[in-house]
């Protein structure tokens, strides 16, 4: 069946994104609605990252407010102390965070379920750690034991 474009002008023809597909709604994203989005390694990364940073400006705002902080996939060439950089310091206040280093030593398969919250508290003592590191431990005292309970990254 031929349909025709007696309706339509020249002038008013529609784009290919425009239209409904054989006549259907637009279509919706793959998980649907009521699914969380899907989310990767790296977009949970920064999630982790931002958040400790968040937390650490609300309990610490005047020393965290010159403090910088960016993510880098790897590090260049320094080493740190166990054969992998994780953090760089650049004075006076800016930290590079290596995340493909960080995920590799925190040795945790995001796949199970039960070790996201582990890697995202693995995520969130590193960040913790570089930041003090380039405080000179100016928020250990705020933080207090209980955040240090295990040694340190």
């Amino acid at each position: 069946m031929v349909r025709s474009r007696r309706g339509q002008s020249s002038g008013a023809r529609r784009t290919r994104g425009s239209r409904s597909r054989h006549g259907r709604e637009l279509r919706s994203s793959a998980a649907g609605p009521h699914l969380p989005q899907l989310t990767g390694r790296i977009p949970r990364f920064m999630q982790a990252v931002s958040e400790t940073l968040g937390y650490l400006n609300s309990i610490a705002p005047e020393q965290m407010a010159p403090v910088r902080v960016a993510v880098a996939p790897m590090p260049a060439d320094d080493q740190h102390r166990d054969g992998m950089d994780r953090w760089h310091i650049r004075p006076p206040h800016e930290v590079i965070l290596f995340r493909v280093p960080i995920e590799r030593l925190a040795g945790m398969p995001l796949s199970n379920y039960a070790d996201q919250s582990r890697y995202r508290e693995y995520v969130e003592r590193t960040v913790v750690a570089a930041v003090s590191e380039l405080l000179d431990g100016g928020i250990d005292d705020l933080l207090g034991e209980a955040f240090w309970d295990d040694d340190r990254d």
